[in-house]
């Protein structure tokens, strides 16, 4: 009886020091960033994480992007980390690029933002664009891809950006620039006035963003409809349909291939995998991490009843799983094409 109350005296000990263990930032890092930014920060399909970029930011700045990232932009939101956490995964970055925060002022600047927006329109437009969204298509680093940006400009105007940068931040970013960004440093050219009208045309910019249009709470996340024909007829139409859209077919795979004894595969239920390859490449330039959730495919069953059930992506939705607009823009209208080749192969 000794023993075991002295092993639950160590427990009780050991238990609370376990839970206000601090966070491993690296593993959280290569959990939750490593796949963008790669491990060693010199970035892909998330912007390079410099030391240059770091002795300029502050840990609240960090804090905020890493809570609220981008809306509509590549960077997601990670809200269900801890504060903890975050703030492990911040310590592991100063630890690598070797830098200490930057503590700025939080007030505002008093710039002018009439005179700003002259200045915008000569200095900053051609690469940040009229509205403060960024110039070019795509997202990240351009490493094998031909694009006009080799690192696609930052969205200014992001509502991410804008609640978690100062004036006085934004104001040190136009005035040292970026070099791995290949924005130029403007302290040279530019006054401290000048800077600071642009700061404050900036923050124009970001009040006149719209908000996001927001799905449905009960948008499904596939669509589900009943053929009035048979299991070998609609997988002909299906086919027929998809070769007279110009779409290249593969070879259709059952759902259990692969999982269950190949003598018990149902064949009853098969995956129709379809792909425009100009349409393809044109997607994954806009969202490389596309390659892991290819949503060309229409699932044919027959159920035991008798009825058969096709089932398709709701692009809509996967769409948005991604954070980036121009995904979005573009799975919205093929979600229309989508509904007319299952409604075509149906009549």
């Amino acid at each position: 009886m000794r023993f075991r109350a002295l092993i639950l005296l160590i427990l009780g000990l050991l238990g609370p020091a376990s839970a206000l263990a601090t966070p491993d930032g690296k593993a959280l890092y290569i959990e939750h960033c490593a796949a963008c930014h790669q491990f060693d920060g010199a970035g892909g399909i998330g912007l390079p994480l410099t030391a240059q970029k770091f002795r300029d930011y502050s840990n609240d700045y960090l804090f905020k992007t890493i809570r609220r990232g981008r809306p509509g932009r590549i960077m997601p939101a990670f809200e269900d980390l801890s504060d903890a956490q975050v703030k492990a995964i911040i310590g592991f970055l100063r630890t690598r690029t070797d830098t200490r925060e930057r503590v700025y002022d939080p007030g505002p600047l008093k710039g002018d933002a009439d005179r700003g927006k002259a200045l915008y329109a000569k200095e900053c437009v051609a690469c940040h664009a009229e509205d403060g969204m960024g110039a070019g298509k795509g997202t990240g680093v351009t490493l094998s891809r031909k694009r006009s940006f080799l690192v696609m400009p930052a969205a200014i105007a992001n509502p991410g950006f804008q609640h978690a940068a100062t004036d006085r931040m934004i104001r040190q970013i136009i005035s040292v620039g970026r070099v791995s960004s290949g924005m130029p440093a403007r302290g040279k050219q530019l006054s401290k006035k000048d800077i600071e009208d642009l700061v404050a045309y900036v923050r124009v910019l970001g009040s006149q963003v719209p908000a996001r249009p927001a799905l449905a709470e009960d948008e499904p996340p596939s669509h589900v409809v009943e053929s009035p024909y048979d299991f070998e007829t609609t997988v002909a139409n299906i086919k027929e349909t998809l070769a007279g859209n110009n779409f290249r077919i593969f070879p259709a795979r059952y759902l259990e291939q692969g999982v269950t004894d190949e003598f018990k595969v149902n064949r009853k239920q098969i995956g129709i995998r379809f792909c425009n390859f100009n349409d393809l490449y044109g997607m994954l330039n806009i969202e490389p991490r596309l390659g892991v959730v290819l949503p060309c495919r229409v699932t044919v069953m027959e159920r035991p009843d008798g009825k058969v059930l096709l089932v398709v992506p709701n692009l809509r939705v996967i769409s948005r799983w991604f954070n980036n607009d121009q995904l979005v823009e573009l799975w919205d209208h093929m979600e229309e094409t989508f509904n007319e080749i299952i409604e075509e192969a149906t009549l």
